[in-house]
């Protein structure tokens, strides 16, 4: 069953609240340019690849826009609010928007679906002269970070929810999630309230299989129509209690009946957010258990930054901090402490810093535009390079070719570098007498690293600079080090399949030393 037009859309909407298929929910209880990256110090090891990524929420005009508006200037001031955000997410080292795009069974792009979310006019079904989906999607894309559809699953309008356990509601989702896909160059489908209610009881296993169909069509729905793009989903912070701490009675599996480990297991999602808002052994033990089943799918851990709001829980910053250093820096199976508290000086014996989630997550964008408590400043600590977004793990293992015939010219204090682009074509020897070689037609994009040493490690996080560029030249200041300084430009695919690098010399001539001693300046020669 395909449902078209909005009437359609809130005939369906209708038809399962009559028919008992929406189950009511409780309270829960629980820069425009590109330019070279300026030099801070790390709180905590880099990661040359990870999420840093952000909920950028339009639900009741909480993120973006600030405010509905229907004249040619208030969507011109829309778009200057989005750029300003995107501006600051861009200089704090962000990577990923989540843009909420699908509220409660309303969106922000004009759809032949389902209505027009109220947020940007004011107005259900009321259209602006631009798409702000497509506006968004081309900001993102020119300030090198990635966009993602964030899209809430089955909660719908006054906190209800639709069944997954029917077809029609399946269906109906995973036609919305094609309508974005199809039409717009997103990054990635972001599924939020993909579960039922906690107030739903009974029948535990037969609800989770519901969700897991309905998270299995969503998938095969995006990899069938655009493979490259990732698809993730929020769960509850806390998959359920681990052998030693409880989850308090709140958790993905028991309570809202997300089997979410098991879609890592199955390979039916690339990434998991699940939101971990709490503190010391709330948070810990649980980033460990979901690091652990991951089944080489990303586990990203969503931080909530929100709470360092006075009207929250007023958390200090080296909450955060340590938070971070912890999701980044663990491997494997931690010893978990027995002492009380859980604070993080008592976990950290044993770690092993290299390896830790594949990102963060920050919950949500406002806090970072009003800085509270000074949270800007300490993501800028966090980021101190910029970072590739993890490859996605189902991803064709060939990598496009490197970019050829590196260039650069010197005026100045600037370096211009010019590169022949990459023809997109990867080689993979399967066998040794067999070389199997694939073409793409998706663009690539472009990575700039830079080092002192030679040649540039393109392994070190430390050394990467520039991110996602689509144009095959830049202009750079260069290095204020008497040193030469050494380029090495990659392609990257949609996937985020990194080519090898091309590389290029900046030489710095040192002035010849003169031996006043052999040549003595005599009187008169002056």
């Amino acid at each position: 069953m395909y449902f078209c037009g909005v009437k359609a859309a809130h005939l369906l909407l209708s038809l399962l609240l009559a028919s008992g298929l929406c189950l009511t929910t409780e309270a829960q209880t629980a820069a425009s340019s590109p330019s070279l990256w300026e030099e801070s110090t790390p709180h905590t090891p880099l990661q040359k690849r990870e999420y840093r990524a952000v909920w950028l929420t339009t639900l009741k005009n909480l993120d973006w826009p600030s405010k509905p508006g229907v004249t040619p200037a208030d969507e011109a001031r829309q778009k200057a609010e989005l750029c300003t955000i995107l501006d600051t997410l861009q200089a704090v080292g962000i990577n990923t928007v989540l843009l909420q795009t699908r509220l409660r069974g309303d969106v922000i792009y004009p759809s032949l679906i389902e209505p027009f979310a109220t947020v940007i006019t004011g107005k259900e079904g009321r259209r602006p002269s631009y798409d702000p989906l497509e506006f968004a999607v081309a900001e993102c894309h020119r300030r090198g970070m990635q966009c993602h559809a964030w899209i809430v699953a089955l909660q719908v309008k006054d906190n209800q929810y639709v069944d997954p356990s029917q077809s029609a509601v399946v269906e109906h989702l995973c036609n919305v999630v094609d309508e974005v896909v199809r039409n717009y160059d997103i990054d990635g489908i972001h599924l939020d309230y993909i579960r039922y209610p906690e107030s739903a009881k009974g029948n535990a296993q037969w609800r989770r299989d519901n969700v897991t169909r309905c998270m299995r069509a969503v998938y095969n729905t995006v990899k069938e129509r655009k493979p490259w793009v990732c698809v993730s989903a929020a769960t509850l912070g806390k998959y359920r209690d681990t052998k030693r701490y409880s989850s308090s009675g709140w958790n993905a599996y028991n309570t809202v009946f997300q089997e979410a480990q098991a879609w890592t297991s199955e390979g039916i999602v690339d990434a998991l957010f699940p939101m971990l808002y709490y503190r010391d052994k709330h948070y810990y033990p649980f980033v460990a258990d979901w690091a652990e089943h991951a089944h080489g799918k990303h586990f990203v851990a969503g931080l909530g930054i929100y709470q360092l709001d006075r009207a929250e829980q007023n958390w200090e910053l080296t909450a955060l901090r340590s938070q971070i250093e912890f999701m980044r820096s663990f491997e494997g199976s931690i010893r978990e402490s027995t002492e009380p508290g859980w604070g993080f000086e008592k976990i950290r014996e044993g770690m092993v810093y290299g390896s830790g989630a594949s990102g963060y997550a920050l919950f949500r964008a406002g806090f970072i535009m009003n800085n509270t408590k000074g949270i800007r400043n300490e993501i800028r600590a966090w980021n101190a390079r910029p970072a590739l977004v993890p490859a996605i793990s189902s991803s064709p293992s060939v990598s496009p070719s490197a970019p050829e015939y590196l260039h650069g010219s010197i005026q100045g204090d600037k370096v211009t570098l010019r590169w022949a682009p990459s023809t997109r074509l990867g080689q993979q020897a399967s066998t040794p007498e067999h070389t199997v070689t694939t073409h793409s037609e998706e663009p690539v994009k472009y990575n700039l690293y830079r080092s002192i040493g030679s040649p540039v490690d393109i392994a070190n996080g430390r050394h990467l600079w520039l991110t996602y560029q689509e144009e095959t030249s830049l202009t750079a200041t260069r290095s204020t080090r008497r040193q030469t300084t050494y380029y090495a430009v990659t392609a990257i695919d949609r996937y985020g399949n990194e080519s090898a690098p091309v590389y290029w010399a900046d030489k710095v001539l040192q002035p010849k030393k003169t031996d006043k001693t052999l040549h003595p300046i005599k009187k008169g020669q002056q």
